[in-house]
């Protein structure tokens, strides 16, 4: 568990290193050079005051906590594990029921970066790396991540701690698990992320939808929203599935004032704030907007962190930030679903991020954003060549997605027919709606993969495909005018 009570000041160590990096130039993966400032990729703090608030309690969480997840329990096999990497080689166990590493077949394990770093795992380091290990995870990858994640967010000081996940949508799964009811109510974004989606379904809840700007969520109707069913006397949600920065689908970056606002809100109407923040590293805004987590004086806020988007999504390198009260339910819950992450992958990061250190790190992300901003850029001008009459967008300030609305009722036979026809991968607005029966005139395209000199023909395409369906529901429109006289 580590307690951020002295976060506010950055170790020796860190402001050495933030005196060997400001001013100096550093290559992107993609050999562009630029000027890095060390706040510039690893702030996600403001340098005014968290909201004060009153901290939650043990006993406060209790009400968050599921029936289902409130009746988890250790398993006595899992916490022996966890105190065999405590007891030390010296100990004699015949408690565990762990393969023998004499049967291991990997003797060595070499990876090379594409930046010339080597990752190499042998003897006691690849043997750990190929066993189980505690629920929460690879031991010094857990020591690693909690110092990242307080070198990052800065949070207040309060009692908080990490575990490591199959990627982020498996600590969202266990996350609705612990807090949601079958039937009770959720607070989304108007348009969110698919996978949220999936997970919510067995529940059958009532999901909330609060509009959005191109800014984000509106906090002044989100109040409303939650004024009116308190003074109905309705049953009030629990938690706020959000994803602030370069939100899924709609590409937004919610700034620092609606953040506050809606951390406020969370405070006075009493709900937690899942806060799900893949594309952290891919704001392209330049300006560094202060987390939920680094807000959060009174721990309503549980954090989902991923690698996946900016160094790889096959290694599933992810994990979670919770007060121990919610994490603890989360980890028996990994416990009971997968034991823990795959070691092997948690090795291989650990290595990585030792081998790089900060500054190797930042390259990386940096380089990942430089990427993706210049496919956004490209992306953005052949919609603007091609369909500027046709449809309505908003540059994205982050993440991978372009949100466009068609002056149509429906996109879907447009995706999966007249789209696919034509050789055009799309996907329809429905896909980021709990209710994915419903119209949607929205469509989701994403620029992450799509070569530079393949952007003109994608808008070339997608404006061919607008056209063939428009024509088609003019023909309609003349047939049933027809048929009625």
């Amino acid at each position: 568990m580590f307690v951020t009570k002295k976060l506010f000041s950055l170790s020796p160590s860190a402001k050495l290193l933030k005196n060997v990096l400001e001013g100096h130039t550093l290559h992107s993966v993609r050999g562009v050079s630029q000027s890095f400032n060390y706040e510039d990729i690893f702030k996600f703090y403001s340098d005014a005051p968290a909201p004060a608030a009153t901290p939650l309690t043990d006993r406060d969480y209790e009400r968050f906590i599921s029936k289902r997840s409130a009746l988890r329990q250790p398993g006595l096999t899992r916490q022996i594990t966890q105190l065999s990497y405590q007891a030390g080689r010296d100990a004699v166990s015949l408690a565990e029921g762990m393969a023998s590493s004499a049967v291991f077949p990997f003797t060595h394990l070499r990876l090379e970066t594409s930046g010339g770093a080597e990752v190499t795992l042998e003897g006691e380091k690849l043997r750990a790396a190929l066993q189980y290990v505690p629920t929460q995870g690879l031991p010094d990858l857990v020591s690693h991540l909690r110092q990242l994640t307080s070198d990052l967010h800065r949070p207040p000081p309060l009692p908080r701690d990490v575990l490591v996940t199959s990627g982020s949508q498996s600590g969202l799964y266990m996350a609705v698990d612990l807090l949601l009811e079958p039937g009770a109510p959720v607070l989304v974004q108007e348009h969110s992320y698919t996978g949220f989606y999936s997970v919510l379904k067995p529940y059958q809840p009532e999901v909330i939808g609060i509009p959005e700007d191109h800014h984000g969520v509106i906090p002044e109707i989100l109040e409303s929203v939650l004024e009116e069913r308190l003074c109905k006397g309705q049953l009030m949600p629990k938690f706020f599935y959000l994803v602030p920065t370069g939100s899924n689908p709609t590409g937004t970056v919610l700034p620092e004032g609606r953040r506050r606002k809606i951390y406020e809100l969370a405070c006075r109407y009493d709900f937690l704030i899942l806060e799900d923040d893949p594309y952290m590293f891919v704001n392209y805004t330049d300006q560094p907007v202060p987390s939920f987590l680094s807000l959060d004086s009174a721990g309503r806020v549980i954090r989902l962190d991923s690698l996946s988007k900016v160094l790889s999504p096959g290694l599933r390198a992810a994990w979670a930030t919770a007060p121990p009260a919610l994490l603890q339910r989360l980890q028996l819950h990994q416990e009971a679903h997968c034991l823990h992450s795959c070691t092997l992958a948690m090795a291989i990061l650990l290595q990585l991020l030792q081998t790089w250190g900060r500054a190797g790190l930042a390259t990386q992300l940096r380089g990942a954003r430089a990427l993706y901003r210049a496919r956004r850029d490209a992306l953005a001008a052949a919609l603007r060549a091609h369909c500027a009459h046709l449809a309505h967008w908003h540059v994205p300030e982050g993440g991978m997605f372009f949100w466009v609305r068609l002056n149509v009722e429906d996109v879907r036979d447009m995706v999966f027919k007249t789209a696919f026809e034509k050789g055009l991968m799309l996907v329809p607005g429905q896909a980021c709606n709990y209710d994915t029966s419903a119209p949607s005139p929205h469509l989701r395209l994403a620029f992450s993969k799509v070569k530079l000199e393949d952007m003109d023909t994608a808008a070339r395409l997608l404006a061919d495909v607008i056209r063939t369906e428009q024509a088609k529901a003019c023909g309609n429109r003349a047939e049933r005018v027809a048929t009625h006289r």
